[in-house]
């Protein structure tokens, strides 16, 4: 962000450097420490974190108690990651089908982008509820909770109508998930658009908040809960520990604490241990496109005290892939391409060559785990945290004469990329940018390729051998890459290595929840008495550690809402 604001003022005429008169840290104090007291905390105020918020007021107000809430989050905002994403997964929003006399999009918005026929059997309904609800079984081989599945498919259709008609939301007509094989009507994007609505978003965020307040909650925003507080003679959560950005620190006494915090993503620790190496090798740190802050804090204190999880140690939810770090060493300029003026971002370049479909790609375990030509959407989390793409010399001196054969970006990193088929005459310098920012390699041999990667040598030659016999017969029996993406590594070095990444929205899997959205004792069906979790702190009820985040389209933003709803709920209730 600061690079983007330096650049922005060069652009206009200004001294870069006058960023530095906004970069104030704050004064902090010491030795202070505040008490409060409220019926319910609410830790995080993201989607399910402001739902919960908002749920729980509304509560309290119809049960004609005073309302007693406070919501806290970390960061400097609200909203969350669910602010910065597109779509959320309701099933049959009663009072939005009938406002709508159950018309479905016309057009599928989003990455592909297409006319979209209305296949419906029956018409009377967005989805058949039966049969998402079997195919969803299958998917997750019975290792989704089915008792939580069931409270998605009844519940977060009520939630989106919630939004729509008690606070204010905008959402345009149901449309598949952004897989083309996506078959069923169950997303609905903000403001019926893609990606130009975060402004819209945060206002519908403002819209919540203010109703909210107007019922009396409170919220402090710069205020990181760090531990929950526990009894341990009554064996409940009694509120939580929290420090605010000036030093100030808060003992916040509650009858429930309700964790909506986003999931741990953005905790390398966390996610090198609590992350399964069973299926796929996900240990390690992950590229985050969501919002670092969600660092597990409060998950982890929840472990400390002996709750549950579930399927904690699946995969995070990843959409794209691309270069395990951004270059920005070259200007983008542009060049003329058949009579047109085409972007031309070498500091696209290390992260085309880790992304591109004709390449071999390899994980920490020397091994191929995809059809490369889908690591730029949807395939890179297979690889785990970090892949290898290898490259021979001959392939590297045909981009520097001829061009890449083939472009591919990531989308939402890209700055610009460049066009096929357009010599890249200046590649050895791109290249060399890049080792020098330890985003590549480059050896001799293979085997001297493996040792500076720390992969297996023999391992990763005996892939290679593997991967170019597939390319000599045109055949891949393994994940089957289209022929014309199948080309052999050469003979000969040097040899090089691009280092690619998926990038996470946030991990998947997280605590263990009853349909009170009560957190369970690990090992148990008992609840923690005062603990409850919401959204990706909580998601892995919904699914399967054998696969990646179900492709139906907007379930964490539907389950943020829908379970911070329920949660706010049950939380509120059991404050009595």
């Amino acid at each position: 962000m600061a690079l983007a604001l330096e650049q922005a003022l060069a652009a206009g005429g200004s001294d870069p450097s006058a960023i530095e008169n906004f970069q104030v840290t704050p004064a902090k104090v010491t030795g202070v420490t505040r008490t409060l007291d409220y019926d319910i905390l609410v830790i995080g105020m993201g989607g399910s974190g402001s739902a919960a918020a908002m749920s729980a007021a509304e509560t309290q107000k119809a049960a004609g108690r005073n309302v007693s809430v406070l919501a806290i989050d970390k960061a400097g905002k609200y909203g969350g990651t669910s602010s910065v994403t597109s779509e959320m997964m309701a099933i049959n929003p009663p009072r939005f089908m009938a406002a709508h006399n159950n018309e479905v999009a016309k057009v599928q918005l989003g990455v592909f982008a297409r006319p979209l026929p209305d296949t419906r059997r029956n018409k009377s309904v967005y989805v058949e509820r039966s049969v998402l609800k079997q195919a969803w079984l299958e998917y997750t081989e019975g290792d989704a909770k089915e008792d939580l599945l069931d409270l998605m498919l009844d519940h977060s259709g009520e939630t989106l109508d919630w939004l729509v008609n008690e606070h204010g939301f905008v959402f345009g007509l149901p449309q598949l998930g952004v897989e083309p094989s996506a078959t069923y009507y169950v997303v609905f994007q903000y403001n019926g658009s893609f990606m130009d609505n975060k402004h819209l978003i945060i206002a519908y965020f403002d819209k919540l908040y203010d109703d909210y307040l107007k019922l009396g909650g409170k919220y402090m925003l710069e205020t990181e809960a760090y531990e929950l507080i526990y009894d341990q003679a009554g064996g409940k959560v009694v509120g939580a520990k929290a420090r605010s950005v000036d030093g100030t620190e808060y003992i916040i006494n509650a009858k429930s604490v309700v964790l909506a915090t986003g999931g741990f993503a953005g905790n390398g620790e966390m996610t090198s241990t609590l992350l399964s190496e069973k299926y796929f090798p996900l240990q390690g740190t992950w590229n985050q496109v969501g919002m670092h802050q969600n660092d597990g804090k409060m998950i982890q204190s929840a472990l400390n005290i002996g709750a549950g999880t579930y399927n904690i140690g699946m995969t995070p939810i990843v959409h794209i892939g691309g270069g395990r770090q951004l270059i920005h060493d070259f200007e983008t300029t542009t060049v003329r391409v058949n009579g047109q003026d085409r972007p031309y971002a070498l500091n696209d370049i290390p992260m085309i060559m880790a992304i591109s479909g004709n390449v071999l790609s390899v994980s920490k375990r020397a091994e191929r785990f995809s059809d490369e030509s889908g690591l730029g959407f949807l395939e890179p989390w297979k690889g785990g945290p970090e892949f290898y793409s290898i490259w021979s010399q001959d392939q590297i001196d045909k981009v520097r004469s001829k061009g890449f054969d083939t472009v591919t970006v990531g989308a939402f990193i890209s700055q610009g990329g460049v066009p096929t088929g357009y010599p890249i005459s200046n590649i050895d310098e791109v290249i060399n940018a890049a080792i020098a920012h330890g985003i590549s390699c480059k050896a001799d041999t293979l085997e001297g390729l493996a040792r500076q990667l720390k992969i297996d040598p023999a391992k990763l030659a005996a892939t290679v051998q593997k991967y170019n016999g597939y390319c000599n017969t045109g055949v891949d029996a393994d994940f089957h890459k289209a022929k014309e993406f199948l080309v052999p590594l050469g003979s000969s070095g040097p040899y090089y290595a691009f280092l690619g990444a998926p990038y996470c929205y946030s991990t998947t899997g997280g605590l263990d929840v009853n349909t009170s959205l009560q957190v369970l004792r690990s090992g148990s069906t008992a609840p923690i008495p005062g603990l409850y979790a919401s959204g990706t702190d909580c998601l892995g009820v919904l699914l399967t550690e054998k696969k990646a985040y179900v492709t139906y389209g907007g379930l964490a933003q539907g389950w943020a809402f829908t379970s911070g709803k329920l949660a706010g709920a049950s939380a509120a209730r059991s404050a009595n």
